[in-house]
């Protein structure tokens, strides 16, 4: 289960829930997958083309806002958190840890 700590806040993101210092936050399946895809490659600028690809499963992209707006909902349910969510230019978003110093743990389920 994908876990951020960062200035002493606990994000939990797994499939069925997202929570933040043990309480659970409002947020669609498809914002934790993405988040989840985020926690799975972080630090890597990641296209929006990829996420279409790779979190919604579209076998082409086209021209869709659907990657910003489920980002900008995720930031919004973070909080502050939300600010370790970047957008990198003419490319698309990066889970940026390194900026703000916070701890990334991958366990996965057993």
């Amino acid at each position: 289960m994908p876990k951020i700590v960062w200035e002493s806040c606990l994000l939990v993101c797994t499939e069925g829930a997202l929570t933040l210092n043990g309480t659970e936050l409002s947020s669609s399946r498809m914002e934790r997958k993405l988040l989840l895809f985020l926690l799975e490659h972080p630090n890597i600028p990641l296209s929006r083309e990829l996420l279409l690809r790779e979190v919604w499963d579209y076998e082409t992209a086209g021209i869709t806002r659907t990657v910003d707006t489920h980002i900008k909902m995720l930031r919004a349910h973070l909080g502050k958190m939300g600010a370790l969510i970047v957008s990198v230019r003419g490319v698309g978003y990066c889970l940026d840890t390194k900026q703000e110093e916070a701890e990334i743990c991958v366990c996965k389920a057993s």
